[in-house]
């Protein structure tokens, strides 16, 4: 039997959770799928996400549902999220040693080595690790994997990731004297991406940074994607502008203080019937919550998301910070919805500013944006048209899988000629 190892630290614990991350992790699961006969995923979680051999196999049926019958589940409860001690453990070992940066000291336990090294005995033919958090298990062991090859899943440069919060949105007093930690962190992706057999990012900018930068040929681009559900038949839509996205993450959660303190005052003097809706978990993360105008509404999870995409007119996404690509902007042009975004939300989709999408920076034209298209039904519908004729011919799930499959079979291989690909990417 032909065998996928799955490493990630990003347990899809609650049927509600689903994030980009999730969503990237089950495309590429559904890709394995596909070329071998049984996926077992390994989630590396803290002990309090521990669960009964009941509830595990719950889980499983989830997973197996959501992303592919072949799929196994195990969970190692070898995550330790308590910050080190003292102001050397915590900022100064990082500079040198990456298994004490922030990303990887959950992990740097023996714990973690020896769940590792139970999931590598039975030596299954490919490993795909997602994200460095994963991937710096097999960095910190080399051994353990030596002979299989293993793809990285990259899909948020983390370095650039790192310094731009914390240049841009340090968490407390003190904490920019961790960006001496990012040339360290800098290295750590390079070893990884020279030991894969395959990185993947999701942006061509990210893969010719860190092609050039790690001096590989091996960094492939995987974009994110949606399922595209059918183009709508008539415009349907109200004046209603609309925010989607967990505000468990930090540029989410500051994005939405954004667009409720700075931008929706000038929309809602300018255009009192509008209104504003906000989908996701963690509304109580955000200072805006909860809304004293009547206008704004705090909707958190919902089951028909695209009942809220019918009634919107406007997305808008005014992230500031971040890396990677937004899967949010590529399910509003999926539902052929008119974009407002910021041009670090739209980063690395190219969209056309004017024909696809309107990109702005400053609050007030962000909100003078928003205001053209509440006004004009027919233009936001036009940007909406364009922007899904855009994304589906790059983003649509079903074309991705389809492609990752291939990268999977072609630096793979199968049977005794995996083993040769991952000696050579050693």
């Amino acid at each position: 039997m032909t065998r996928a190892l799955v490493l990630s630290r990003y347990f899809p614990f609650n049927p509600q959770r689903i994030n980009a991350v999730y969503q990237r992790l089950g495309t590429q699961v559904q890709a394995l799928a596909r070329v071998v006969e049984q996926v077992e995923c390994l989630f590396f979680v803290p002990p309090d996400q521990q669960r009964t051999a009941e509830e595990l196999r719950a889980h499983e049926a989830q997973l197996r549902a959501l992303w592919s019958p072949a799929v196994t589940l195990r969970l190692a409860p070898v995550v330790r999220e308590a910050a080190p001690a003292g102001a050397w453990q915590r900022l100064g070992r990082g500079i040198f040693k990456f298994a004490a940066q922030p990303l990887a000291w959950p992990l740097a336990n023996p714990e973690a080595q020896v769940a590792l090294t139970a999931a590598l005995r039975p030596r299954p033919d490919v490993i795909l690790a997602h994200r460095l958090s994963a991937m710096c298990l097999l960095l910190a062991h080399p051994a353990a994997a030596a002979g299989v090859p293993v793809f990285f899943d990259l899909d948020d440069v983390e370095h650039v990731a790192w310094f731009r919060r914390l240049l841009r949105d340090p968490s407390w007093r003190g904490e920019r004297a961790l960006l001496l930690q990012t040339p360290r962190l800098l290295l750590a992706e390079l070893q990884a991406v020279r030991r894969s057999a395959a990185t993947f990012v999701c942006s061509e900018t990210d893969r010719r940074y860190l092609a050039r930068l790690s001096g590989t040929d091996h960094v492939r681009l995987v974009p994110n994607s949606v399922a595209f559900p059918p183009a709508p038949a008539a415009d349907a839509t109200e004046a209603l502008v609309l925010f989607v996205g967990s505000m468990g993450s930090r540029p989410n959660a500051q994005a939405v203080d954004l667009l409720i303190e700075s931008v929706w005052p000038h929309i809602r003097a300018q255009f009192p019937e509008a209104r504003l809706a906000i989908i996701g978990n963690g509304a109580e993360l955000t200072r805006s919550y909860p809304s004293r105008d009547e206008r704004v509404s705090f909707l958190g999870f919902v089951d028909d998301l695209a009942a809220w995409y019918a009634r919107a007119r406007v997305v808008c996404c005014p992230i500031r910070h971040g890396s990677g690509t937004r899967v949010k902007i590529i399910e509003a042009a999926s539902y052929a919805k008119a974009i407002v975004s910021t041009r670090v939300g739209a980063e690395g989709l190219e969209f056309t500013d004017g024909e696809e999408i309107l990109l702005r920076e400053r609050p007030r034209a962000l909100a003078e944006a928003c205001l053209a298209l509440l006004r004009d039904p027919a233009a936001a519908a036009r940007l909406g048209r364009a922007a899904r004729a855009h994304a589906q011919r790059r983003y649509e799930r079903g074309a991705v899988i389809e492609e990752l499959e291939g990268m999977f079979r072609a630096t793979a291989g199968l049977g005794s000629s995996l083993a040769a690909a991952g000696t050579g990417a050693s």
